[in-house]
């Protein structure tokens, strides 16, 4: 009787148990074609360089969410991308690893500033 309230057992990766523990930051972008934005992102992952936000101010009916999680000092950054379309997701790609400057680079476009340590 008291096993119905027990928790499941988690089937997580060991990425996503790592990605829950950094800062996630989330950022709109324009809509555009989602599958074809997830196979550059595989090719590359500075390919979120080229998506451009929404503007804070317009309607957002449809868009690509961006979860940007990050380590406190900026080593370890990972991406995931969900396009939402009417408040109900309807797809969702993988976790994507980014270095430091492409993190700044597209943090910067929605104005969050950060100071990267010199190497």
């Amino acid at each position: 009787m008291f096993g119905l309230f027990r928790k499941k057992a988690e089937n997580d990766s060991p990425l996503k148990k790592r990605v829950r523990d950094m800062k996630c930051r989330k950022i709109s972008y324009v809509d555009c074609d989602f599958d074809e934005l997830c196979a550059k992102m595989r090719q590359s992952p500075e390919a979120i360089l080229s998506l451009t936000p929404v503007n804070y101010y317009a309607v957002k009916n449809e868009y690509i969410l961006a979860l940007v999680y990050t380590s406190p000092d900026y080593s370890e950054n990972y991406v995931q991308l969900k396009r939402i379309s009417f408040e109900k997701q309807c797809g969702q790609s993988e976790i994507y690893a980014l270095d430091s400057s492409t993190v700044s680079r597209a943090l910067a476009k929605v104005g969050i500033i950060i100071d990267l340590p010199k190497q």
